[in-house]
């Protein structure tokens, strides 16, 4: 077993808030999906990294700033280039059990902190809970 499957990434659904229609999103960020602020600490695994395979296997901590369907926006200390397929694992407070998830990076920012900005879009896979995850999220 991954260590990073031990890892907390509980989300508190109790705290999760609406985005705020017509808020100001970068264009690479923009999706038709309700989405959710979600403040919350958020492991991810780095499975395939083309650019940069030395990245492989080495697991990222970030804050994720808002989560939808599809996606997951959040931001840490280190970029990871667009391409890039990572695991993420996910725990929900009033649910058991947690979700597993992978998806690819589809967008990687700086801003003003040092910090990045990354948008994975969540991928469908035999071995995910993606579909579960969906049905919650909507």
């Amino acid at each position: 077993m991954n260590a990073l499957a031990d890892e907390p990434n509980v989300f508190w659904l109790d705290a999760l808030r609406p985005v705020v229609e017509g808020r100001s999103r970068p264009i690479a960020d923009r999706c038709q999906e309700p989405r959710f602020i979600c403040r919350e600490r958020l492991f991810v695994q780095v499975v395939l990294c083309p650019e940069h395979p030395e990245l492989v296997g080495r697991t990222q901590a970030g804050l994720v700033v808002d989560v939808w369907a599809s996606g997951i926006r959040y931001y840490c200390a280190r970029p990871l280039p667009v391409g890039t397929l990572v695991d993420i694992w996910v725990e929900i407070s009033s649910r058991p059990g947690k979700f597993f998830l992978s998806g690819k990076v589809r967008w990687s920012d700086a801003n003003a902190t040092d910090s990045h900005g990354i948008g994975i879009e969540l991928e469908e896979g035999p071995a995910t809970d993606i579909k579960d995850w969906r049905a919650m999220m909507r």
